[in-house]
């Protein structure tokens, strides 16, 4: 019979060993070991088996088994609720398949359950046959009780020690990431470029051979590689629907226990296409991913959406390299002034985002073939972001920085970023990028219907309008220019945004806009217009204003590029 004492004691020994029960490092056998000791040194038992639930496991697996009995080594099917809401007889589980195979018969089967998690399952034979007490029951039930607590309690921790780890991982991924892409997109010769591209690929999966295939009249051929690889692979030896899989329809690829590959003899194989414009320009390879121990293992989904992410970054290098290739080899000044406004044109968005709910007009004139002004939309789970911006000087200068500012704002809206932390990590890279006399004004802003709030940063920028139903308000700037100081940080505001209301962002090509006498078109002008055809459509909107700066110009040269952007949130039908 199980005493007062030997419950205390059982109790004072668990909580010597609960360090250890539930972590992940220690296995299955060593905590079904450790479990079945405390039962059968504290209870009238002295035979048993421990089965436990490896984490996220539906399955329970045989952790530990007295040498006199015998157990199965899996109990697959799901615990009946009888079994996992109380201590059961044999009376109660005779006909339960899950003991079929455990002989001798256990005198109790003990639930390990807390809440709704439920770790494992206890089967404990007494020699003499004698019959379980009520009170021996009860301390019995006791002790699962305490112990499923126990190992509720600390797998709860480990699972947020591990969250914190992933979500640190994650961060640090995605600096680096944004790193290597501000990295390989300053490099503009294409064999450095190559070279650069397999070292980090490496690098970010641990992979023992890469390899670099480059698209070149329509045939995709071998540029750079580390390791033995097979040239023609692509074009000769991939089996075809493979081929179509990779380079038509643009979905990755792998391969795993020694298939035949690019590399010869690979243990494991990933090839992503690399997307420019939705068309696949080249691909990109990685052989024998290395673990801890030196063995080669399997390519994960991670790994994966790491090199998705990088494949993105030097889609942008590499567009960016053939284009200063081109201009190179062109020793012209006007073809380098035509490749920057073909990079300027590819940048802008060639057509406006069609989203329900959004009513969205944009127009975009520079004052010279090259211009400095900048416009993105970005759909983010039913918000609509956008960015409004203009980079200091004009001509090729200013183009450069405008591709180099694509890049970083493309992938910091991708990582799902606050704006204001999108602005300070913006005015970090581009104060080291740029030249020291080079700045960026801009205006991030977050339109959100479901809440019908509007979210900003405004650096330096000419202040936005929301004009609603019943009123207009400006978004003036509350920070300098990203790029002046590296320290300057930024932070998001917000304004109400009814459904209904209108974002209306400029550039100050609009406002400062001169007539022949060199009087500016100005704010007053461009507020009236506003609230003249504040009920109309965004199209009327645009046009009214542009024909009245376009008119108020007249004869005087252009100036300054002119940007205007417009985004109205509709009511829900």
């Amino acid at each position: 019979m199980i005493s007062q004492q030997h419950f205390v004691e059982f109790l004072s020994e668990l909580q010597q060993v609960a360090r250890i029960l539930p972590r992940s490092e220690a296995s299955l056998a060593a905590q079904g070991d450790l479990i079945l000791d405390l039962f059968l040194r504290h209870t009238p038992h002295r035979q048993g088996a421990v089965f436990l639930r490896e984490h996220r496991n539906p399955h329970l697996g045989l952790a530990a088994c007295s040498p006199l009995l015998t157990a199965p080594e899996v109990i697959d099917s799901p615990l009946p609720d009888e079994v996992l809401d109380r201590l059961l007889h044999p009376t109660d589980f005779a006909r339960l398949a899950l003991v079929e195979h455990i002989r001798p018969l256990p005198d109790i089967l003990v639930p390990l359950r807390s809440g709704r998690d439920y770790f494992g399952l206890l089967a404990l034979h007494r020699h003499n046959g004698v019959a379980v007490s009520g009170d021996d029951l009860h301390f019995i039930g006791a002790m699962s009780g305490y112990l499923a607590a126990i190992m509720h309690a600390q797998r709860m921790a480990t699972e947020v020690r591990e969250g914190e780890f992933q979500l640190k991982y994650r961060l640090w991924e995605l600096e680096s990431l944004y790193d290597i892409g501000l990295s390989i997109a300053s490099t503009l010769d294409l064999d450095r470029l190559a070279e650069e591209i397999l070292i980090r690929t490496i690098s970010l999966l641990n992979a023992r051979r890469a390899a670099l295939y480059l698209q070149k009249e329509g045939r995709f051929t071998l540029y750079r590689s580390f390791g033995d690889v097979r040239s023609e692979f692509l074009e000769n030896e991939l089996e075809e629907t493979l081929a179509r899989q990779l380079i038509e329809e643009g979905v990755p690829v792998r391969f795993d226990a020694g298939a035949d590959c690019i590399f010869p003899s690979c243990e494991s194989f990933v090839a992503l296409p690399i997307k420019s414009n939705d068309k696949v320009i080249g691909v990109l390879a990685a052989a024998d991913r290395e673990l801890r121990d030196g063995g080669v293992g399997a390519f994960e989904e991670n790994d994966l959406r790491v090199l998705s992410l990088f494949a993105n970054q030097v889609a942008i290098a590499l567009e960016n390299t053939r284009l200063h290739q081109e201009a190179l080899e062109s020793q012209s000044m006007q073809r380098e002034i035509d490749l920057a406004v073909t990079i300027q044109r590819d940048i802008l968005p060639r057509a406006l985002p069609q989203l329900d709910g959004y009513e969205i007009e944009a127009f975009a004139r520079p004052a010279r073939q090259l211009g400095g002004d900048y416009y993105a939309f970005f759909d983010r789970e039913g918000s609509l972001s956008l960015c409004v911006a203009d980079v200091s000087g004009k001509s090729v200068a200013a183009a450069i920085l405008v591709s180099a500012f694509h890049a970083a704002v493309q992938l910091l809206f991708r990582e799902g970023r606050d704006l204001g932390d999108i602005a300070s990590e913006l005015n970090r890279h581009i104060h080291l990028w740029s030249a020291e006399n080079k700045f960026i004004t801009l205006i991030l802003a977050t339109i959100d219907p479901e809440s019908e709030v509007i979210r900003f940063v405004n650096a330096g920028h000419n202040p936005a309008y929301i004009v609603r139903p019943d009123s207009m308000e400006q978004l003036p700037a509350h920070g300098i220019p990203v790029g002046l100081l590296p320290g300057s940080r930024y932070k998001t505001q917000a304004r109400p945004f009814p459904l209904g209301s209108l974002f209306v962002g400029y550039s100050d090509g609009i406002t400062e806009a001169e007539n022949e006498t060199d009087e500016e078109f100005g704010n007053q002008r461009l507020e009236e217009i506003l609230q003249r055809y504040a009920d109309g459509s965004c199209t009327a909107i645009r046009n009214a204003i542009v024909d009245a700066v376009g008119h108020f110009v007249g004869a005087a040269s252009q100036k300054d590029d002119e940007t205007l952007v417009l985004v109205r949130t509709l009511p829900r039908l």
